[in-house]
């Protein structure tokens, strides 16, 4: 030891005493490891000591009097303890509290290689959520921390309902991007749909969540073309403590919506705990658990059952239940049996008692749904293995109506899902003199989809989904400036015809240090999903048609297969409205007119039906004597539903086009990157980059038209024979019996986007079917199908400047080249929206003060709208037929941090999300959005 001032030899230790500091950081409690200890003595001299060991403590004798104490870790603003007195033979404690940066600069990530790196080295773009972010806003969700992060795009349905995704083509209840937690599948099995609300677990658990944009296929496998959110999770055998927490706030009134003003807020209340602890320094535990009530913004949908009040009621199930109430419970054993070897095992439940999901059929309310995990992982020096099983419960044990559990909104029908998904794999890597490093792997997967015919319908029997594929990648340092990254990945699945090869190559220039260019290349792919293969569910009514969604088999559905005789128009198909009992169910062709049996056509079902109508029944004589007129008489007209709007519209015969066997989506991506900090203070990363999506599966969409009278050659009928007989027979001037005329034919043969409320639907005789065991019924059915190849490219730039230790700024800025895709560009029958914006941004303003213990920011946030085409979700057409797009918006965000220094552990803070209460929707068919006020109190000891 150093004898003189500050330490002594063993020989005088009974003439000193001692110093113990322990070291921990503010947002999480955690001790910090390799903090160096320096101390200063009566002379002024500082003296290095040594660093603290792996529970955040260091002690060493000293000789009686006055120190300061100098603490200093990565990552941390450096503390000064002063008045640090040392008696003899007594031991002095300092308790040294650490704080994060203002921002982590350059924060080892692992997302993006699957090893750790620093994020300027990284082969990829990634942005980091560090703890003390997680920590202190008050978050319902993980995607509330999202929010301000370049180029991520988010649809937000209420408090806990989003879909999130990464440079673009989102969905209204979507799995496009990969979400990971702690290296397991985070999406609900069988949907392979990310619902943020039953990811277990607590926000005060998360150690920091890494987003990596781009494709990464080559080490993710299948369905990672949008990018990866990871969120990784704390050790209890470096997280140790109690934390207890508790939220409360309220969210704005709802407008528009009957029995809500603009100014009935409701209460939303979140609480729990983590608990972690350890025995010994080999084992460690943890628990966690929270709890969740509120009510949601609220919103209407019009194909729903309404009361007279206008209230989305159905008669068997009840209204829609806006009230949101979740539990989640977590628990979490580590063993550590040396420092190179670990196992892990880990289980979860959340519980969604009353929950709104917005799916591509319409909402479902979620009814004591849960979902659960087990996982198991293992890792010994760079050998990792893992097994894990994520299982879904909709909450409904048999098919009563009303349901027990989760069901459809539109119609009332049960969901059932007791799906599961089993998955394993195994990764290891070595290092080939000392510049060459492989990772190597595999991954299996099996989809058993459970759903008591609810959901996969007569697919039922043969739904299961096996999925296998394996890796190599390599990281060669070509020199201390350039690294070369390169990948292969090979996948087979059970439902494709071919394996799918996902290639990735790198090259990382490091000009300076701190400094780096990438340019890179990924090709990824996503594969169908079991709803895209199997899904056979009612999703509504339409007239007298049921409104079926389908997913596809793998022959494919065929228009113009010769299933009926010849004759139909383009060649077409169709099975008759259920509006004549008793006639064949046969497949006939589709012409209006078809002859039906001796003397009876489909024009005599549209003169029945418009006869029904007591102000046209009068007219049932005058129709006696009118003959059937033919084909070349009264033509045929083809209408697809809009089920958004409610209404039909005239489409050609020649958008009726066949859909292949599903096959993945393959995504080639370049791009080009900076990354850099200069002079230790300002970071920044500018991206631009260049997508071709060849195949991709676009959103559940109407497929299947309906043959009506066409009306034009109806009402010139009508006009030569109904109408003479209503001015010769019924009295009528001439005057009144054209316009009689016109209504009928109105009545029989309606108008493109004639609704019911119109009354100018006209009689809907049949639905055009392809040949298929699935299209056995009339009904309407709507379906996915891989369009052609789209090519996209954009740019994302992001940066974060420190002033001092205290003031600091951050902003990101995403555009894209397009958010919408004509049918003639996309090889499909239909126009085709990117779902996300094609410019977004952010500003944010952050202050941070250790002495006082005050923190804050405020956050400006704007997305450009966009038109939306997703399931039964679709945009109003414009005049040109484009959709129209949602209004863009801009949002004022703010929020305030408290830490007592005088009671360390607690964190008091509160977050205003759109201060300025503007109304926004970020999708269509979602509630309009107001303002949020969340505040949280947590105590950790």
């Amino acid at each position: 030891m150093i004898v003189g001032g500050l330490f002594v030899s063993s020989s005088l230790f009974a003439q000193t005493g001692r110093i113990s500091v322990r070291v921990t950081d503010q947002a999480s409690s955690d001790p910090i490891a390799g903090a160096e200890i320096a101390i200063e003595g009566s002379s002024g001299q500082m003296t290095p000591a040594g660093t603290t060991q792996s529970d955040g403590t260091y002690s060493a004798a000293a000789s009686p009097g006055s120190y300061a104490v100098f603490i200093s870790a990565i990552g941390y603003q450096a503390r000064r303890v002063t008045g640090v007195t040392v008696s003899a033979g007594g031991t002095t404690t300092v308790d040294a509290v650490l704080v994060g940066l203002t921002i982590a600069l350059d924060p080892v990530v692992i997302t993006a290689s699957r090893r750790q790196e620093k994020a300027i080295e990284a082969p990829a773009s990634v942005s980091v959520i560090p703890t003390v972010e997680i920590i202190e806003r008050p978050a319902l969700t993980v995607t509330d921390h999202l929010k301000s992060l370049p180029g991520v795009d988010i649809s937000q349905g209420g408090l806990v309902q989003s879909n999130v995704v990464g440079r673009g083509f989102n969905n209204i209840f979507s799995g496009a991007l990969l979400t990971i937690t702690d290296n397991r599948f985070a999406s609900v099995p069988s949907l392979r749909v990310n619902v943020p609300v039953f990811y277990p677990g607590v926000n005060d658990d998360i150690e920091r969540i890494e987003f990596v944009l781009g494709p990464g296929a080559a080490l993710y496998g299948p369905n990672a073309s949008n990018g990866v959110l990871s969120i990784i999770t704390k050790s209890p055998l470096t997280s140790q403590g109690t934390t207890v927490f508790f939220e409360s706030g309220f969210r704005a009134g709802s407008r528009g919506v009957t029995g809500a003003s603009l100014d009935d807020p409701q209460a939303i209340v979140r609480g729990g705990l983590r608990h972690a602890g350890a025995v010994g320094d080999k084992f460690g535990y943890k628990i966690s658990g929270e709890y969740l009530t509120g009510r949601e913004w609220q919103s209407n949908d019009p194909a729903e059952p309404r009361t007279l009040t206008g209230q989305n009621c159905n008669p068997e199930t009840g209204c829609r239940n806006f009230d949101l109430t979740k539990w989640a419970l977590d628990a979490r054993f580590d063993i550590r049996p040396s420092p190179e070897s670990e196992i892990i095992a880990s289980f979860g439940r959340t519980k969604a008692v009353d929950l709104i999901e917005y799916t591509g059929i319409g909402a479902a309310q979620g009814k004591n749904w849960h979902y659960d995990y087990a996982q198991v992982r293992a890792r010994w020096k760079r050998l990792f293995v893992q097994a894990f099983q994520n299982r879904s419960n909709s909450g409904n044990s048999d098919l009563m109506v009303p349901p027990e559990g989760s069901f459809l909104l539109r119609d009332g029908n049960p969901v059932v899902d007791n799906s599961r998904v089993t998955a394993g794999q195994i990764q290891h890597g070595f290092l080939v003199g000392s510049r060459q490093d492989f990772i190597y792997g595999i991954d299996y997967a099996y989809t058993d989809a459970r759903t008591q015919m609810t959901i996969n319908g007569r697919n039922e029997m043969d739904d299961d989904i096996r999925e296998i594929g394996g890796y190599i990648h390599s990281s060669t340092q070509l020199a201390d400036q350039l690294e070369l990254v390169a990948a292969i990945r090979v996948d087979d699945h059970s439902r494709l015809e071919d394996p799918v090869f996902s290639p990735r190559a790198a090259l990382v220039v490091k000009p300076a240090p701190s400094h780096s260019i990438r340019f890179t290349y990924n090709r990824a792919f996503s594969t169908p999903s079991n709803n895209n293969l199997f899904l056979d569910i009612i999703a509504n009514q339409a007239g007298p048609f049921n409104v079926r969604a389908l997913g596809v088999p793998k022959e494919g559905f065929n228009f113009r297969e010769g299933h009926c005789a010849a004759g139909g128009i383009d060649d077409l198909c169709m099975r008759l409205a259920p509006l004549a009992p008793g006639l064949p169910g046969d497949v006939l062709p589709a012409i209006a007119v078809v002859p039906l049996a001796p003397g009876f056509t489909g024009w005599d079902i549209a003169v029945g039906a418009v006869l029904q109508s007591p102000q046209l029944a009068p007219l049932a004589p005058f129709f006696a004597g009118i003959p059937d007129p033919t084909p070349a008489q009264v033509g045929t007209q083809l209408r697809r539903l809009d089920a958004t709007a409610g209404v039909w519209r005239d489409i050609a015969p020649s958008t009726v086009r066949d859909i292949g066997r599903m096959r993945p989506t393959i995504t080639n991506a370049l791009e080009i990157g900076y990354k850099g900090i200069i002079d230790d203070r300002f970071r920044l990363s500018v991206d631009g980059w260049f997508q071709r999506k060849e195949d991709f599966v676009g959103p559940l969409i109407i497929e299947s038209p309906n043959v009506f009278l066409e009306l034009s050659s109806t009402l010139a009928y009508l006009q030569a024979t109904l109408q003479p007989a209503l001015v010769a027979f019924a009295g009528q001037s001439p005057e009144q019996a054209a316009a009689t005329t016109q209504a009928v034919a109105v009545a029989m043969a309606g108008v493109s986007g004639g609704s019911p409320a119109t009354g100018m639907t006209g009689v809907p005789l049949g639905t055009i079917v392809p040949n298929s065991p699935l299209t056995d019924k009339p009904d309407i059915f709507l379906t996915y199908r891989n369009f052609g190849d789209v090519d996209l490219f954009g740019a994302d730039v992001a940066f974060d400047y420190l002033f001092n230790d205290m003031w600091s700024i951050a902003g990101s800025f995403s555009v894209t080249s397009d958010d919408y895709f004509a049918a003639a560009d996309v090889g499909g029958p239909t126009d085709i929206a990117l779902n996300a914006s094609k410019a977004k941004g952010s500003f944010t303003t952050r202050y941070r003060n250790i002495e006082s213990g005050w923190s804050g920011e405020v956050r400006g946030r704007y997305v450009k709208g966009f038109p939306v085409n997703s399931g039964v979700y679709v945009s109003p057409t414009r005049p040109d037929g484009t959709l129209q797009p949602l209004d863009s918006y801009g949002l004022v965000d703010a929020q305030v941090v408290w830490r007592p220094t005088f009671a360390n552990g607690f964190v008091v803070s509160l977050i205003v999300e759109n201060i300025l209460n503007e109304r926004y929707a970020t999708f269509i068919g979602v509630p309009q959005l107001g303002r949020l006020v969340m505040s949280k109190l947590q105590y950790s000891f």
